[in-house]
Formats: structure tokens, C-alpha cells, sequence
């Protein structure tokens, strides 16, 4: 629901589907030269559960000056760019009510939009990961999570010719799922891994008002060793340790990679059934929950600009990662150790292990 209309461009946005998917189309007939700035970087625009409206993009370009115009005054935006300069998010300073069709002067031009919005899931906790190919492995990622207590996943389709909502089609109908049609470039040649962590962003912005929000990936399988839901966990955790949520930007989780050396088969629920792994990483690789309203900018694994994270002990909990998965040319290697801590988590899979 994002449209750019002048003389010498055309473009067609965000459409929601009948079957749930929430499309955003970037279809630029040419680039705007004369402001020196081209406006297929501009991801999304949406007005958010905390009354903001929203821009967000890759920092690939110099970021441009944007302002909304309405009948009154242009009102500013707070630009946040990512520390690693992956990311732009432009944030409205003063709250607004939502308004299908705006104005927007970018640079010395002025564009007619509509602005997106999306569902809102406050004091829920979610998961947002995007895809590309996972069909086989999504809805186990789903379903597992599901049974822990996450309420929502937000879902980034990086295939341009998936056919993913129909196989989530069910999750979508039920309001489980959110799938959003994120088709942009993976990889950019100056802000790198934009398309993941625009991804992040968008999510850390859009869901402002949820209590958490999981950023893993679908390979990765949270694993609680002495809880069985992730809402109390936490909840225990912040009281037993006495912490104060209003000054941590995420809980940030550690790494255990798990291989599959002898080929064992990974269909359905199988995978969760290979036990092989190595030493929990003690540094890098980590996946967080953020809360979003601590959190300014977010690359892959950290925080970057924000509150600070706090890393949860491991002897509590850490993520099954999975790196075999979909993948031909990893994980494969021997390990002598084994982890089987995740099946206290499976009890809801029908099978014959």
C-alpha cells in the first residue's frame, strides 16, 4: 500500500492479498536524477503500532532528506543509521494518526503515498526471520515454536516465485503468521546483508509495542533446559536476577551447532532427532530477543544502537542450530558429542523415535 506518483515515474506498492500475503512492489519505470536519489531504495513505509510513521531502506545510498507534508507544516524525521551502515530508518518525531494516502517531500520533490499497516501484537512475544527456499523446513520451525509459547511469526519471503502462502495458508487464515513479500536484494555491494537486516528493522519498528521479538533464523530451535515456556522463563529470569527491562535492548542467546555427519535423514521432524553437536559458542553467532522499544538499530547479531544486551547463561538456555538444514556443503563434519536436552520440547511431534 505504498505508491509514488509523478511525471516521470511510476510504481506500484504494496498490495494484501486474498490469501494473507502482504505484497510490496518497487516496479520504478526510471530513477529520479534530479534529486540525485533513487527510489527503489525506499523498502516500505507504515505507520506503526505507537502512532509513528516509518521509512525503511538500506543505507546503500546517501541517505536523503525526507519530510511529511501535510496542510499545516513538513514534520521532521529522526534518521537512525546503523553503526555497521547496513540500515536506514526514518521516524516520524511526532505521533500521527494513520492516514491511507500522504505526501512526502524527498530532497526537493514532492511524492503522493499510501502508507502500510500492519497487525498489531502488543505484549506478545514473536519471531521474524526471512526466507529464501525453506518450504520444507518452515512449518516444523513454526509448529515447534508454537508449542514453547511465541504467538506470532513474522515471515520474509525472499523468493520471487514462492508459493509459500499457500503452505502457510492455515497459520496466515488463524492471524499466526504475518507474511511479508521481501523480495529486495539479498546482498548490496556497500550495505552488505541489508536485505536481512532491513528485515530486522522492520520488524524491531513495525512491532513496537510487542514484548519480544525473536530474530532467528529457520535452522535455529530455541532450547530451554529447565522451562518449557519462553514467556515464563523469562519472566523467572528478570526476577530471580533482579534485572531491569527498561535498560536491556535484547536477551541475547547462545550458539550449538549441530551436524549430520552420518547423513541421517532430515525429513519432517527428523532433524530434531541428530544429536551430534559441538561446544557451545562462547562468542559470536548469537541470536537475540530484542525489545523493540529499546532498540534503535539492529545487524544480524547485536544491538548497535540501543540499550545493552544481556546474554543469558547458557546452563538456562542457548539455540539448536541446525546449519545441515537445506544445505549440502555444511555440517557434515564428525563430532563425538551429543545433545539431547532438545526433546523435552518434542512431546507434541507424532513419532515413531
Amino acid at each position: 500500500m505504498l505508491s509514488f506518483r509523478n511525471k516521470s515515474l511510476t510504481v506500484s506498492n504494496i498490495i494484501k492479498d486474498n490469501e494473507g500475503l502482504i505484497r510490496i512492489y518497487m516496479n520504478i519505470s526510471t530513477t529520479d536524477n534530479s534529486n540525485n536519489f533513487d527510489l527503489k531504495y525506499i523498502y516500505d513505509i507504515f505507520h506503526n503500532d505507537s502512532n509513528k510513521l516509518i521509512i525503511v531502506m538500506p543505507a546503500e545510498l546517501n541517505p536523503p532528506h525526507i519530510e511529511y507534508v501535510n496542510s499545516n507544516l513538513n514534520l521532521k524525521f529522526e534518521l537512525h543509521t546503523c553503526p555497521h551502515n547496513h540500515t536506514f530508518i526514518y521516524e516520524l518525531l511526532l505521533e500521527t494518526e494513520y492516514t491511507k494516502n500522504i505526501k512526502l517531500l524527498i530532497n526537493d520533490k514532492i511524492f503522493d503515498m499510501t502508507v502500510n499497516k500492519y497487525p498489531e501484537f502488543k505484549n506478545k512475544i514473536i519471531m521474524s526471520t526471512i526466507v529464501l527456499n525453506e518450504d520444507n523446513y518452515i512449518r516444523q520451525w513454526i509448529e515447534f515454536h508454537l508449542n514453547i509459547g511465541i504467538s506470532h511469526f513474522i515471515i520474509y519471503d525472499n523468493n520471487k516465485n514462492s508459493n509459500l502462502k499457500q503452505f502457510l495458508n492455515d497459520f496466515i487464515d488463524k492471524g499466526i503468521v504475518v507474511l511479508i513479500e521481501w523480495t529486495y536484494p539479498y546482498r548490496l555491494q556497500k550495505s552488505g546483508f541489508s536485505g536481512q537486516t532491513t528485515q530486522q528493522n522492520h520488524s524491531i519498528y513495525a512491532f513496537r509495542n510487542s514484548k519480544y521479538i525473536g530474530l532467528f533464523d529457520i535452522d535455529e530451535y530455541i532450547n530451554m533446559q529447565n522451562s518449557a515456556e519462553i514467556n515464563n522463563f523469562l519472566d523467572s529470569m528478570i526476577t530471580e536476577f533482579k534485572l531491569d527491562t527498561n535498560n536491556i535492548g535484547s536477551f541475547r542467546i547462545l550458539n550449538k551447532y549441530f551436524t549430520n555427519p552420518y547423513n541421517l535423514s532430515t525429513n519432517d521432524f527428523n532433524f530434531l532427532f541428530i544429536f551430534n553437536c559441538k561446544e557451545i559458542s562462547k562468542r559470536g553467532s548469537e541470536k537475540n530477543f530484542v525489545i523493540p522499544k529499546n532498540v534503535k538499530t539492529f545487524s544480524v547479531h547485536m544491538v548497535t544502537s540501543g540499550k545493552q544486551m544481556y546474554t543469558v547463561d547458557y546452563k538456562y538456555l542457548y539455540f539448536n542450530h541446525y546449519i545441515f538444514l537445506n544445505k549440502s556443503d555444511r555440517g557434515r563434519d564428525m563430532s563425538d558429542l551429543q545433545d539431547k536436552t532438545i526433546l523435552k520440547h518434542c512431546n507434541f511431534i507424532k513419532s515413531d523415535k
